[in-house]
């Protein structure tokens, strides 16, 4: 009878023996996998600091879009960008947008529907919609101007609208660079805004004015 007992009592301890592995692996693979969280999370912080300073004062929107397209800070580009244009373009922060897509010539951004840009009638306002459009347009011109040191400012902005603005609103452009002949040359661009259903909510007609130097 106590072979029996002996082989059940072997194969107790090896049970708890192997219970007490796994929990003794566990614990240090979570304290491995934790450190590894807490590295990453360090690292994208002081990342994310360091290029909002160096970045704050740069007059490329391109450039600083392009800068933020890094691993891990790419989840966060929209939100960053935002906060960096607000040093160019203050006003845009009051409007709640966000660039999803940018390269040369090529903007679209999204606008949320907040009651602090409503008009009386439930509505998004037609000044949030004219500074949305105005942020996108002005975003693809200043990609694409032909030096670093030209500039251009609004002449005109005239708003076609279509229905009424609500929900999430959509502003997007796609502009090529006219061949430049004279100084403080007029440039005409269009930017379609659009609702959740990709119903055509306003067109923005807008002139500007490059200043060559």
């Amino acid at each position: 009878m106590s072979a029996p007992n002996n082989l059940t009592e072997a194969f107790k301890a090896h049970v708890q023996a192997t219970i007490r592995l796994t929990k003794v692996a566990l614990e240090l693979e979570w304290t491995i996998f934790t450190r590894f969280i807490v590295g990453v999370i360090v690292a994208t912080t002081l990342t994310i600091i360091y290029l909002v300073w160096t970045l704050r004062k740069s007059k490329k929107p391109l450039v600083i879009w392009e800068s933020l397209n890094k691993p891990i800070i790419k989840l966060f580009r929209s939100r960053i960008f935002a906060f960096l244009m607000k040093d160019s373009n203050p006003y845009s922060g009051s409007i709640d947008m966000r660039v999803t897509t940018f390269s040369r010539g090529f903007c679209i951004g999204l606008m949320r529907d907040h009651h602090h840009n409503r008009n009386p009638f439930k509505c998004i306002h037609a000044t949030a919609l004219a500074t949305f459009a105005q942020t996108i347009g002005e975003l693809a011109l200043l990609s694409s101007l032909p030096s670093d040191k030209d500039s251009v400012v609004l002449s005109s902005i005239e708003l076609e609208y279509k229905k009424k603005a609500r929900g999430l609103i959509t502003a997007s452009t796609d502009f090529k660079m006219p061949e430049i002949t004279k100084e403080n040359q007029q440039i005409k661009m269009d930017v379609v805004i659009k609702d959740r259903t990709l119903d055509t909510v306003a067109i923005a007609h807008l002139i500007w004015i490059l200043e060559t130097n």
